[in-house]
C-alpha cells in the first residue's frame, strides 16, 4: 500500500508587482549615489550655501525614502502602494534620461492591467 505524501505549502509566497519594486529600488539607488556623487563634489569646491545644501540633501533623502517605501509598499499589491508609485514615477520623469524611462515603465507597470493585487 503506498501513502500520497502531499506536496508541501507554499510557505513564502511571491512578491507581487516585481517589476515596479525592481524599478523603485533601481531609481533609489541611483539617488544614493547621486547624493554622494554631489556630496563630495560640493565638499570640495564649496559652491553654494550650507542653506542650499541642507534643503537639496533633505530633499534627495526624502525622494530616497519615499521610493524604498513604494518599493516595498509594491510588493504587497494594495492601493496606497499603486498611488506612491505612481507619484514616484510622475516625479522619475523628470530626471531626464534614465529618470524618464524608468517612470514610464513604473506608470505602465502601474496601470490597470499591469498591477498583480
Amino acid at each position: 500500500m503506498t501513502t500520497r505524501i502531499p506536496p508541501l505549502p507554499n510557505l513564502s509566497p511571491k512578491p507581487k508587482n516585481e517589476t515596479l519594486a525592481l524599478i523603485h529600488g533601481i531609481y533609489a539607488g541611483l539617488l544614493v549615489f547621486t547624493t554622494i556623487v554631489f556630496g563630495y563634489l560640493e565638499y570640495q569646491q564649496s559652491t553654494i550655501s550650507v542653506m542650499s545644501l541642507g534643503f537639496i540633501l533633505l530633499l534627495l533623502a526624502l525622494m530616497i525614502y519615499l521610493n524604498i517605501q513604494a518599493s516595498l509598499k509594491v510588493k504587497q499589491g494594495n492601493r496606497g502602494g499603486r498611488t506612491l508609485s505612481r507619484i514616484m514615477a510622475i516625479l522619475m520623469l523628470l530626471s531626464f534620461p534614465v529618470g524618464t524611462v524608468l517612470g514610464v515603465i513604473a506608470l505602465w507597470k502601474a496601470s490597470a492591467r499591469q498591477w498583480q493585487q
